[in-house]
This record gives C-alpha cells, sequence and structure tokens, in this order.
C-alpha cells in the first residue's frame, strides 16, 4: 500500500469507527488487531485492547466515561504501512464530572499488506482529561 492511499483509510477508519461498526470491522480491523491507549489511572478507558471483541470492549468503555466530539484530523503523515494522525479532541465531555476538556493527539496506526490496521497506538496530551474527570 502506498502512503497516501493509507493516510486516506485512517480518515475513513476514524469516521466508521463510532458510527458504523459492522463496516469498519469488516473493511479496516486485521485478525491481529491492537489498540493501546497507555493512560493515567484515573482515567477508566486505558490499556492495551486485543481483536475485535477487544475493541468493542474499549470503545464500550470510552463511550460509557465520555460523550466526544468527532476528532479534527489537522495532519496524517504517511510512511508506507504506518500513518501518523496528528489532531485535537475538542470540548469532550466527561460524563462522570460534568466537566469538558480539549487535548490534541497523535494516533500511529500500523496496517498490514491487506490494507487492515493491525496496530493503533495513542499518545495524547492527558493534562485537561485528567483535570475533566478529577471531582
Amino acid at each position: 500500500m502506498n502512503p497516501i492511499d493509507n493516510a486516506q483509510r485512517v480518515e475513513e477508519f476514524y469516521t466508521l469507527l463510532l458510527s458504523d461498526f459492522e463496516s469498519v470491522k469488516e473493511k479496516y480491523i486485521a485478525e491481529d488487531f491492537v489498540w493501546e491507549n497507555p493512560l493515567p489511572e484515573s482515567i477508566p478507558f486505558g490499556g492495551r485492547y486485543e481483536g475485535v471483541d477487544g475493541l468493542l470492549q474499549y470503545l464500550g468503555e470510552l463511550m460509557a466515561a465520555i460523550e466526544m466530539s468527532p476528532l479534527h484530523l489537522t495532519d496524517l503523515i504517511g510512511n508506507g504501512s504506518v500513518v501518523a494522525a496528528v489532531g485535537i479532541e475538542e470540548d469532550t465531555l466527561v460524563k462522570s464530572t460534568g466537566k469538558r476538556y480539549t487535548m490534541p493527539f497523535v494516533h500511529v496506526l500500523r496496517f498490514d499488506d491487506d490494507g487492515k490496521v493491525c496496530h493503533v497506538r495513542e499518545y495524547n496530551d492527558t493534562r485537561d482529561m485528567v483535570a475533566a474527570f478529577s471531582a
């Protein structure tokens, strides 16, 4: 896959991820899929999630804890099978506290030879997120 194709796949992957899980599962999730989001302990959905079931668990924990606006991707940087998605999560509501936060992020996605995402690793600026989760 060329880097431009994979960058375009990232945009559709994120669009479908929260709106049409069946399509994203069929089109973009590799059999050996892993999502890693290391977060401070005060955030209930950090960790490593494997496979489709793990991704469903992650999304369920995420949606139980927060109300997220669509992600704003500002840059997609591709190098072969790896794409870095740079962006910002804005005006996210923490359900347990009623507080909102904005968080810059970089997600690194790896694609397999079939053009499916096999690994996502999040790098988040969690300062405001942690404050919003504090009572």
